[in-house]
């Protein structure tokens, strides 16, 4: 083989390549068999929350609605049956058209769903780690509220970190890498305003109040410059349900 044709066989792999890598998931997932297509796309929403937001958008984009069932993850309308089940973390919602000729309807369809899943960041165990050590270098981060009040979470030992996940992590200006969290913490490690307020309340009022003991669910920030952390607060925090 000359090497033009060489070079140009690499090229159209390329081309090919690049392509592919561009191709939406619903075209990425699509086959047929002549007689009926289907694919399938991947959310962060639940299964039931799937079924219980696409029948209006169905209908808005021109599908005739027949029944859906959000405890089963099921849907029908005319010649589209739909079904969202568990698949990981994520949510794989399946489109199933009555008849192979009609890819463009089925992708348009699918793209209703939204919501795709956040990509997988690396687990690093070393870098955890690091982070536990540096939380409990600092002991406390809070939640400035409107009213005032804070929530906040102490860290005094290695036990107070009942889960600790890595959301995110992005390079911020001048050197800096931000990274989301989240933690699960005792419920004794924390201070939830609303739940404490509510059960001073009930104090006052001769209530019982009996202990909170349910772990609490933190979605944080943390900051790092030249491996140090810098900035560490809360952005979201409650008791689990």
């Amino acid at each position: 083989m000359s090497y033009r044709r060489i070079a140009l066989a690499a090229a159209a792999c390329l081309i090919a390549a690049t392509l592919f890598a561009e191709e939406p998931e619903c075209a990425a997932n699509y086959h047929s068999d002549g007689k009926s297509a289907e694919t399938f796309v991947l959310t962060s929403l639940s299964p039931s929350a799937v079924i219980e937001r696409l029948p209006r958008m169905l209908i808005a984009a021109g599908a005739s609605m027949r029944s859906s069932d959000p405890d089963k993850g099921s849907l029908k309308a005319e010649g589209l049956d739909v079904n969202a089940e568990p698949s990981g973390t994520a949510t794989r919602v399946t489109f199933r058209l009555a008849t192979g000729a009609d890819k463009a309807a089925l992708c348009r369809y699918a793209s209703l769903v939204g919501n795709p899943p956040v990509p997988q960041v690396a687990q690093d165990p070393a870098l955890i780690a690091r982070m536990k050590d540096d939380l409990i270098r600092t002991h406390r981060i809070a939640q400035p509220l409107a009213n005032g009040a804070f929530n906040d979470a102490t860290f005094a030992s290695l036990t107070d970190f009942l889960e600790l996940t890595i959301k995110s992590a992005k390079d911020l200006p001048g050197g800096k890498r931000q990274y989301e969290l989240s933690m699960l913490l005792p419920r004794s490690s924390c201070t939830v305003a609303g739940e404490d307020v509510e059960d001073a309340s009930a104090g006052f009022g001769g209530q019982v109040a009996f202990p909170r003991t349910k772990p609490v669910r933190i979605e944080a920030t943390l900051v790092y410059e030249n491996l140090h952390l810098t900035e560490a607060t809360i952005s979201n925090l409650e008791s689990t349900k």
